[in-house]
């Protein structure tokens, strides 16, 4: 308790200037702390006016103000004609990418349904030629006729090749004429299984004179079981033209543009058909640097500017496709695909050039028509820092320049009464908050306060904190200790009730009564009141061990806290009025405080309800307290 009075104590020491009603000299507290001087608003203002009324020196003119007001109109131009363009760029940079990602998404999904469309094709008539062959209902000889019919009739297909359940070759169906590709002599235990699980497999690919040739299976099935298999190898000539087609056209010949890649990332299809013949691999080229084959998937796989080994810059994407293990590579040179961002910075920084060039010579020509009269006015403001009033200036200039002297010179013949009216005002002031609260006084002289008697009613919390065994301290000490001691302890109070928002009603002898809720509306006035009453206990604990090596007697506190709706306004007469809370409420508060036991909190259901959570309570059950009928039901604050 007493490490945590010493960091808020600081605080507290720091703001008596505003409460304070004297020069209080040197209040050692547990002798401790370094003694401290508190002054009251009246020496902060003696010492302010003092201060003002030195001698001010106008320094040497080193960067002239036609300098300053040269940079200043140049900067004015040029920082928003900067932020503007970086801005500009900054969207136009990411206009650009997106527009560039989009753009060979876009081919990238033209390649694909190429593919799609290609393959698709072939897996029909490969689906037409099974159904035929597995019905038992067209004769051997009429079925052979009928898949030889069918793959000369579709466009993407030119072979079928039919084989058992264990995946032998059994026999082929070529188109005549078409490009002879040999079949395999036998389909592997992982083409066969994909094909059943899938419907539809998809094997190597295969070089061709043509074009290569990508080799799909699909399942024969008769009775609930597969019997067989039928496969081609389809060319991907339509793949490869409509690739050559987009490079030469999207692309303008950049080399390796656009190409497809299947499942070991070998090229099988690009702009250059020998390339596509040699099925060369692709691995770690471009945008493929870093991209396993064991990531190909259906969707983006990678996207954005990549650095290859070549250690040239590519913008580009490569997508995977949904139904074959391949995908289509979209890249160009970053240089290339970013052209357009170089020209536009180019055109920007070069027109900011011109504009400060511009703006600094606008600027130097105005300044110096502005100067002159400046320094008239800066030697009348050098006057009027130094406290001589009587000094005037004379600008001749018609234009605000001209005003402004006008306006300085009358400014100074105000000043001086001005001046009066301030000491005069801040006097007052403080002589008030002695009296009132601090709130109150500031509505006072700004004549916002009703000063009219009655009052209004208010939810707000009462406490009073009383002095425990007050008259035998008297009894034992001088009137001037006991005046000395309570001035320090409420000094302190005062100073812990305003730090949590709350107003000082009256100092009852030993006692002091606050509130919380008024003046001023506070939502959480009963946090706030228990909040207080915790530290003025805490303060005692460190506090009365200074009064103990002082006087040789310590402070206890009863305190007593009630919430509720009082009445809160002026009583009194027309002549004599206070500020102050009436009612129930605060009876209740004052009842608990006299049955309150030394360095102990009571409050009432209320207060606890309204304080919320971060109390803890002692519940001390219902109550009889003087001069009222009613129980009430007393809760003691653990501190």
């Amino acid at each position: 308790a007493y490490r945590r009075w010493r960091s808020e104590s600081d605080d507290i020491m720091l703001a008596f200037d505003d409460v304070a009603s004297g020069v209080f000299d040197a209040i050692p507290i547990c002798g401790l702390l370094h003694p401290r001087v508190f002054v009251s608003s009246h020496g902060a203002v003696r010492n302010l006016m003092s201060a003002s009324s030195s001698t001010t020196t106008q320094p040497g003119l080193r960067f002239p103000f036609r300098t300053k007001l040269t940079i200043a109109a140049s900067l004015l131009a040029v920082v928003p004609l900067v932020a503007l363009s970086v801005r500009l760029l900054d969207v136009a940079d990411t206009t650009v990418r997106t527009m560039s990602q989009e753009y060979q998404n876009a081919i990238a999904d033209d390649v694909a349904r190429t593919i799609d469309h290609t393959l698709g094709t072939a897996q029909d008539g490969l689906d037409a030629i099974g159904r035929t062959l597995t019905d038992a209902t067209i004769a051997s000889a009429d079925a052979v006729a009928l898949a030889r019919h069918l793959v000369s009739s579709n466009v993407n297909l030119d072979q079928a090749s039919i084989y058992d359940a264990r995946g032998a070759l059994i026999d082929t169906i070529r188109e005549e004429g078409a490009v002879r590709v040999a079949a395999p002599a036998r389909l592997d235990d992982a083409l066969r299984a994909a094909a059943d699980r899938d419907g539809l497999a998809t094997g190597g690919v295969t070089p061709a004179p043509d074009a290569p040739h990508a080799l799909l299976v699909i399942p024969l099935h008769a009775r609930g079981a597969t019997t067989g298999y039928v496969a081609s190898q389809v060319s991907l000539a339509p793949v490869e033209a409509r690739v050559a087609r987009l490079s030469a056209v999207r692309f303008e010949g950049i080399p390796n543009a656009l190409f497809v890649v299947d499942r070991d990332l070998r090229v099988i299809a690009s702009a250059d058909p020998q390339q596509a013949r040699d099925l060369p691999s692709a691995k770690g080229q471009g945008v493929l640097a870093g991209l396993d084959a064991a990531a190909l998937q259906a969707g983006v796989l990678k996207t954005g500017e990549v650095t290859g080994p070549d250690g040239v810059a590519r913008v580009g994407t490569v997508i995977g496709l949904r139904s074959y293990p391949w995908a289509v590579v979209v890249q160009v040179p970053a240089r290339i695909a970013y052209a357009s961002l170089d020209q536009m910075r180019q055109i920007i920084w070069v027109t900011t050039a011109l504009a400060v060039v511009l703006a600094l010579l606008i600027a130097f020509v105005v300044a110096r028509q502005i100067t002159r009269p400046v320094r008239a006015l800066a030697e009348l403001a050098s006057h009027l820092a130094n406290r001589r009033f009587n000094q005037r200036v004379e600008v001749r200039s018609r234009d605000e320049l001209g005003t402004l002297g006008a306006v300085m010179n009358s400014a100074a013949a105000d000043l001086a009464a001005s001046e009066d009216r301030i000491r005069t005002e801040v006097a007052i002031r403080g002589d008030l908050r002695r009296y009132l609260p601090g709130e109150l006084v500031d509505k006072v002289v700004a004549r916002e306060q009703d000063m009219h008697l009655g009052g209004t009613r208010r939810e707000v919390t009462v406490l009073f904190a009383d002095v425990v065994a007050f008259t035998p301290l008297t009894e034992r000490l001088g009137a001037d200790e006991i005046v000395s001691m309570l001035n320090e302890l409420f000094t302190i109070l005062t100073e812990i009730v305003f730090r949590h928002g709350g107003t000082i009603d009256k100092f009852i002898g030993d006692c002091v009564m606050a509130m919380w809720g008024a003046p001023t509306h506070q939502p959480d006035h009963a946090a706030r009141g228990v909040a207080a009453a915790e530290d003025m206990l805490r303060w005692l604990e460190a506090g009365n061990e200074g009064w103990k090596e002082r006087y040789g007697a310590k402070i206890e506190l009863a305190i007593g806290i009630s919430s509720g709706t009082a009445i809160v306004g002026n009583i009194g007469s027309e002549t004599r009025m206070e500020y102050t809370a009436i009612g129930d409420t605060v009876n209740v508060a004052a009842r608990l405080e006299s049955i309150a036991r030394p360095q102990t909190i009571l409050v009432t259901a209320a207060t606890r309800a309204a304080a919320s959570e971060g109390f803890e309570y002692i519940d001390r059950g219902e109550r009889s307290i003087p001069g009222r009928a009613q129980t009430v039901q007393v809760f003691e604050v653990r501190t």
